[in-house]
């Protein structure tokens, strides 16, 4: 109750922010009743389109801009929230008041590993609110509000459907959202939620490499197989994305990226060398003056987009410091480019990795679609076509700060239905989802069967036979895991199915049982387990784990699965060779133990030998491959050509749960 009253409040102040902008009769958009307005909702900056009279309309804010910052502040006179430029000022004076960069804490827990870095470099506090991540700021003296990242992205998502309402001259309700590509089902949840504070009926919510091909027209039916790779360089991160579009439907082969590159870092560069220019020429230290540090980001911000379109400008600032300090020096282009040149050689890291992910060579591309006004920089575009070979252009011809919600305009035009004008390069779109990481069975010892592959095109569903670990056993623990990496511990559990009751395996079977196992994940990310008895006592037991709801754990984050993605990289492939190993001794070990006392059923010296081993197992949890090696060969000598007769017979192929 109190978590709705707090979105009340907000949407309430969120209310106050209709457009002054006033839009002649003539110059209206008269969409139909049901057009879908397409929102890129930004780390940085946030930009809304809507589908009309036959072409997409970016649509401008109250101040005349495109692009509106995805910052939200309490104003110091009686803390009236603003949004955009408005909330950006605000945060010159008042820091403890604006809130920006709220997308790395939608739909997180506030034990991530990634929530808890980011809380050490963002400038307003972080609270734990019911094991989520809340912003806490203060609303006005002595009003301190404590808000969700679902309520700060409403504020955004708010601002742009009054801002299109403005423009279009009628309220709006539905939209389509284009998120990152990385996103998992809980982030789009959580934009799903923050549209339903918004007042916004979120159609649809599309990864955003899908949305900028879709801008560029390769939903249309000649786009026949075309392989391209979306290089969407931002404010504050980089993402690189291979697809494939063919008649209308987009397959995303791989993506990577870096969360903290970004044309915010470009400029910190620049405003660093101008910080240290002015303490040599001037003596004085501007770090701790908040206006004069504002002034300055502003306007190299200024100069590096100038700079994208000629090689010099004047950095000038009037009265930048008290005592008529005035700062006025030339930036090239050059100077520029060393001053980000190891920024700018980690723009390609992303691409190769995307590439070698997506099993790509460089003459398999057919286009590169740039995204993001970083995207622009001269520097950038020549890294690109280097990796290229000199052989591949960047497409130009739109706006790559306004493309993606171009795209959800347009894939909005579809989601509305509204055919009345029927341009000829849309077709039928096929937008899929995919699953965000695989999801794996445990097995004895803690290893992992693959059921389903991460990228995986959903709906999709696979079948696995395993057997009962145990002699005479006559229940299975059936854990299900999303991650990876190769062992339990490493992944993140969603849920168990436990399978009890079975009857116990005949000896003529060596005690065991085969269960088969089926994982579902159908369109909407829901999974389905279920488990089934198929030695002929028809027992079976089903589980559903509805995506983003009731998880142990909840899904993981970007930052867990760039974590586990880590973690099979070469770096670590010995690591994980050497726990597959010991893993595989252990189970190889307890297995012939337990078939040995199954099998022998008497006080034979390979009994014997079999309980010691069984209790140096009990005494030695930790001990390694080699360890484990050295009983299973005692056991052997002990046991003899019985129990080699026993392994030939019963045919060890299998997997056991």
């Amino acid at each position: 109750m109190a978590r709705m009253a707090a979105a009340a409040t907000l949407l309430l102040a969120v209310s106050g922010l209709a457009s002054g902008l006033v839009v002649p009769a003539d110059e209206l958009c008269h969409s139909t009743d049901n057009a879908v307005l397409g929102i890129d909702i930004g780390a940085t900056y946030s930009c809304v389109a809507v589908y009309c009279k036959g072409r997409v309309e970016i649509i401008p804010n109250d101040q005349g801009s495109r692009l509106t910052p995805s910052w939200v502040a309490f104003t110091d006179g009686g803390g009236r929230l603003v949004v955009g430029e408005a909330a950006k000022e605000q945060a010159v004076g008042s820091p403890g008041r604006a809130v920006h960069d709220f997308m790395r804490l939608l739909g997180k827990k506030f034990g991530d590993d990634d929530v808890q870095r980011e809380m050490t470099r963002l400038p307003y506090a972080v609270v734990d609110v019911d094991g989520k991540p809340h912003v806490r700021v203060e609303a006005a003296y002595g009003d301190v509000r404590v808000l969700s990242p679902e309520e700060i992205a409403a504020a955004v998502l708010a601002k742009m459907k009054e801002t299109a309402e403005a423009h279009l001259g009628r309220t709006v309700s539905s939209a389509v959202v284009a998120v990152p590509v990385y996103f998992n089902d809980a982030q789009r949840r959580a934009i799903s939620d923050a549209g339903d504070i918004a007042g916004l009926d979120v159609m649809r919510i599309v990864s955003e490499p899908i949305a900028a091909a879709v801008a560029y027209g390769l939903d249309n039916v000649r786009s026949n197989g075309k392989r391209v790779v979306v290089f969407d360089l931002g404010g504050e991160t980089l993402d690189v994305t291979a697809l494939v579009a063919d008649d209308g439907f987009f397959d995303v082969l791989a993506t990577n990226g870096d969360g903290h590159l970004g044309g915010e870092g470009f400029d910190q560069r620049v405003v660093n060398h101008f910080v240290d220019l002015i303490k040599r020429k001037h003596g004085r230290d501007i770090t701790g003056d908040g206006r004069a540090m504002h002034r300055l980001r502003r306007e190299c911000e200024r100069a590096k987009r100038a700079l994208s379109a000629q090689h010099q400008v004047r950095v000038e600032i009037e009265s930048l410091l008290d005592g008529g300090v005035d700062l006025s020096e030339t930036l090239t282009r050059a100077q520029f480019e060393e001053l980000n040149d190891d920024l700018f050689a980690r723009t390609m890291a992303p691409l190769r990795k995307t590439m070698a992910d997506a099993g790509l060579e460089k003459g398999d591309i057919d286009e590169i679609i740039p995204v993001g006004g970083s995207t622009r920089i001269p520097m950038v575009q020549q890294l690109i076509r280097d990796y290229f070979d000199g052989k591949k252009e960047i497409v130009k011809g739109n706006n790559p700060d306004e493309i993606v919600a171009y795209g959800a305009a347009v894939i909005g035009r579809h989601v509305a239905g509204d055919d009345d004008d029927k341009p000829t390069m849309l077709g039928p779109l096929d937008l899929p989802s995919f699953l965000s990481d695989t999801i794996s069975i445990e097995m004895a010892g803690g290893a992992l069967t693959p059921m389903i592959p991460r990228r995986s095109r959903l709906p999709a569903e696979r079948t696995h036979v395993f057997t009962t670990y145990l002699g005479r056993q006559t229940a299975v623990a059936i854990n299900v895991f999303q991650g990876e990496g190769s062992t339990a511990k490493d992944n993140t559990l969603l849920g168990r199915l436990a399978l009890t009751g079975i009857p116990p395996a005949s000896v003529w079977n060596w005690g065991w049982r085969p269960i088969q196992v089926t994982v579902k994940v159908d369109e909407l990310g829901d999974i389905h387990v279920e488990a089934a008895d198929k030695g002929g006592s028809g027992k079976s037991e089903r589980l559903s784990i509805v995506s983003g709801e009731g998880h142990e754990h909840g899904r993981l984050s970007k930052e867990e699965i760039d974590r586990m993605i880590r973690e099979v990289a070469e770096d670590l492939v010995e690591e994980e060779r050497i726990v597959k190993e010991r893993v595989d001794a252990l189970n190889m070990l307890e297995t012939y133990i337990v078939k040995n006392t199954a099998v022998t059923g008497g006080e034979t010296d390979c009994e014997a030998k079999a309980r010691a081993a069984r209790e140096w197992l009990d005494g030695n949890p930790a001990a390694e491959k080699e360890d484990y090696e050295e009983k299973l060969k005692e056991l052997e000598d002990a046991c003899g050509p019985f129990m080699a007769a026993v392994h030939e017979t019963s045919g060890l192929g299998h997997d056991e749960l």
